[in-house]
This record gives C-alpha cells, sequence and structure tokens, in this order.
C-alpha cells in the first residue's frame, strides 16, 4: 500500500488558467519558468522530489506553485492527483518528462501529443523510420542495441556508406556525437565514447553523414538550421526560422541567430519539409525543433525534438516577439489561442540576434584563464558576456555543446558583422586552455 499521496496545493484563482509542468532538473530552472508563465497560468510542478539533483529546487518549487511528487507513484495515481487541482494543461520542457506529460494528458483528456508520437521524438531509430515511411529522404541508418561490442557496431555500420556519424539513440547536446569516416577510426570512437570494457553502454545509432552543400551563403554561417513550430489540433504552424553558427568539432553548437540567413526559396523548402516531418511524426500538440541540413540534395532532416530548443533560441524568439516559444508550448497545452505570426519566406540582411557560444577545442582539458568581460563586449556587437566555466575547471568534449566556456549574446548590424561573429568573438576572449599530451 503506498502512504496517501501529499499534495501541496496552491488553490486556484477563478481568473487564471492552471498549468501542470512534468519537470526536472534538465528543464529551463523554475525561476526562468515561473516568471515566463506567471501572466499565463497559476503553475502546478510534477516533480520527483526524491532525485538528488533537484537540490535546493526542492524547497524552491512550493514557492512557485502547486507540487506533485511523483515518488513510488504510478502514472495513474500521479494523474489522479493532478486531476484534483483542475489543470488546464499538461506540459514538459525537457526530453525525459516528455513521456509522463503525454501520459498524464490523455488520462485526463487534455491535449496533448498520444505517447507513441511522445515514442518517436525521444527515440532516434523509430524517429528516422517513421520519417522513411511518410517519404521524406533519409540516409540510412542502423540501430545499435546496448550491449552490442565493437564487432557488431562495425558490422551494421558496413551496410552503410562512410562517412557516418555516431551517436546515442536517446540524449541531446550532442553528446558522444562524432562522425569518422572509415571503420578503423570508429572502432577508435567506440573505444573513446559510449562503449566499456568492448560493449556499448546504452542503445546507439549510426547513420551516414549528410553532405554539405556547396557553399552559398557567407563564411561564418553554418550550413544547417532550425525550424521552431507549435502544433494545436494537429496543425503544426512555423514560428521561426533559426540561423547557426558554425559547428566546432566533432559536432558541438556554438550558436543560434534570428533571422535566419536563407533566401526565400531556400526557407520555403525548408518550411515545407518541417511541416511534413511534423506531420509524418504525428504530431498533435506542443511546441518542436525540427533541425534540417541544407544538402546538395535539397533540405534534410536532422532530427525533430519535441520541446523548446536549448541553445538560448527561446531567448532569441522573446527578443523579436511577443510571446516566448516557453510561453506558445504553454498556451498550445491549455487548448488556448496563440498569440503567432508564422514564419514566411524571406531573405534578410539584418539585424542579427545572436547568442554564441565559445567552445573549448577538443584537445582541451582544464580552462586557465579568459582575457575577461571587458575584452568582448563591443566586439562584433557583443552586448552581454557570461562564463560558464572558471579558471581551473576540467574539461571534455565527450560532454557535448553544454561544455562551453563563455556565452556571448549581441546584434550584428548586417550580413558582414554576422559572418565575423565567431572568429572575433573567440579571438577577443583571449582564452588559455591546459591541454591533453599527443
Amino acid at each position: 500500500m503506498h502512504a496517501p499521496p501529499t499534495v501541496y496545493a496552491v488553490p486556484p484563482t477563478t481568473s487564471t488558467p492552471r498549468l501542470a509542468i512534468a519537470y526536472d532538473i534538465t528543464a529551463s530552472s523554475p525561476m526562468s519558468l515561473g516568471s515566463q508563465l506567471a501572466d499565463l497560468a497559476d503553475l502546478l510542478w510534477i516533480a520527483d522530489l526524491s532525485d538528488p539533483r533537484l537540490g535546493s529546487m526542492r524547497r524552491l518549487l512550493p514557492r512557485l506553485g502547486g507540487v506533485v511528487d511523483t515518488q513510488g507513484r504510478t502514472t495513474e495515481e500521479i494523474a489522479a492527483l493532478v486531476g484534483t487541482e483542475g489543470v488546464h494543461g499538461v506540459v514538459a520542457y525537457c526530453d525525459d518528462q516528455l513521456h509522463l506529460a503525454a501520459e498524464i494528458a490523455a488520462l485526463l483528456g487534455l491535449a496533448g501529443n498520444p505517447v507513441e508520437v511522445v515514442g518517436r521524438l525521444n527515440d532516434k531509430h523509430a524517429q528516422r523510420a517513421a520519417l522513411a515511411a511518410a517519404g521524406l529522404p533519409m540516409p540510412g541508418f542502423r540501430r545499435v542495441p546496448a550491449g552490442a561490442d565493437a564487432t557488431t557496431a562495425l558490422r551494421l555500420a558496413a551496410e552503410l556508406d562512410f562517412p557516418v556519424v555516431f551517436k546515442p539513440l536517446h540524449g541531446d547536446s550532442s553528446k558522444h556525437v562524432v562522425a569518422v569516416d572509415d571503420p578503423t577510426a570508429l572502432r577508435a570512437a567506440l573505444d573513446a565514447g559510449p562503449a566499456v570494457d568492448g560493449s556499448l553502454t546504452e542503445d546507439c545509432i549510426v547513420e551516414e553523414y549528410l553532405a554539405d552543400r556547396p557553399s552559398t551563403t557567407t563564411p561564418g554561417i553554418a550550413g544547417y538550421i532550425s525550424v521552431e513550430m507549435v502544433a494545436t489540433d494537429g496543425v503544426p504552424v512555423a514560428a521561426a526560422i533559426t540561423g547557426k553558427f558554425p559547428l566546432a568539432p566533432p559536432f558541438r553548437e556554438t550558436g543560434n541567430f534570428m533571422p535566419h540567413p536563407l533566401t526565400a526559396p531556400e526557407a520555403d523548402d525548408v518550411l515545407a519539409v518541417a511541416t511534413q516531418a511534423a506531420e509524418a511524426l504525428g504530431v498533435r500538440c506542443g511546441v518542436l525543433h525540427v533541425e534540417i541540413k541544407l544538402t546538395p540534395d535539397g533540405p534534410r532532416i536532422i532530427e525533430v525534438n519535441g520541446r523548446v530548443a536549448g541553445g538560448a533560441i527561446d531567448l532569441i524568439y522573446a527578443r523579436r516577439n511577443p510571446r516566448s516559444l516557453t510561453q506558445l508550448a504553454a498556451l498550445s497545452a491549455m487548448g488556448l489561442p496563440l498569440d503567432l505570426s508564422a514564419e514566411s519566406p524571406a531573405e534578410w540582411d539584418g539585424p542579427f540576434d545572436y547568442e554564441f557560444f565559445v567552445q573549448p577545442p577538443v584537445t582541451a582539458t582544464r580552462l586557465v584563464s579568459t582575457g575577461g568581460p571587458e575584452a568582448v563586449i563591443g566586439v562584433a556587437g557583443a552586448q552581454t558576456v557570461a562564463a560558464n566555466r572558471s579558471p581551473g575547471d576540467d574539461l571534455d568534449w565527450r560532454r557535448g555543446s553544454q561544455e562551453y566556456v563563455l556565452r556571448v549574446t549581441g546584434i550584428a548590424a548586417d550580413r558582414e558583422a554576422l559572418s565575423a561573429v565567431p572568429e572575433a568573438l573567440t579571438g577577443a576572449a583571449s582564452i588559455v586552455y591546459a591541454t591533453a599530451p599527443d
């Protein structure tokens, strides 16, 4: 028998709807979510209060709304507790909580994605299979199960055309993602990444590398973009196309900007592909982050994520629009009207709002020093600088994009200024690293 459930409830108001948030520490901070959603809804947090990663959040969450503790409870019990709170919608802002949010919404008859749709959003192999079945052009791919040894992984990869990309089946922030040119390099990557004692520690996927198109854009701007979408009642609408700065090796993101760098015909093509992907996956509700590579054969889906994008994309979007993507996700979950102007095909010359992340080289093992904010502000339109790592901190590129050293917010006046951002800011930061021996 379970102990009587404990619910820390804030009485619902008569003027504001209630929104339940399936939460864990991998989402944006409760303070950030709370400040963005305060004018839209009273909040009910659904969280495992026994999770040690929450730390001080255990005390913070009840100050920001009601709390339903999931520890030791079935999904049906959790949904029953949430249902007694009279919520109008359930939302999640991180991959790990999408499934729970979908199950609760289904049990309560609220707007949401079917559980099988969340499975396709969170499982890279299932997602690619669904997209391919719907007729979207996809690179060859194979699933490599946990426990497989390097010989098995190499056998599966041999069915594809090299170069290939190897990545965990579930994951984000480019953790343990590598591109390799041949089987020898793949074996070395397995030994250095998700393999222990010769066997994979998690399910992975290997897929053919999507070739870069011949460069037709300004140097300093990446050959891939993302489309931020919002779906309501099964209808996906593109909120924005996000431009990217070039990746740091092997696949670490260095930043985003809006508006996008595409021509109007290119924008039209990527919007069509993003819409086809959302429909192929059966998405009914919420925000999507659709990554698309610009290849010689046209735009190709890299990945579809079923939540608000990272990389400060939401902050860039909120600076340019009446509502943030976080707020649009909440409105979609509650079935309320969206304050949203759909992205239309167009070409832009600036100004460009950007967030740039200075990534350490793959050889870096420790941060020694940086030049300080005063060395960066004013360079290439930089307005603010925030440190993500302190001198003395260990560094490891395998931890992905979140291992960045500095984050810089700015505005580039035009395309020429935008293209100068990566090199100018990295140089101005004057960062010194300790590196691994050869």
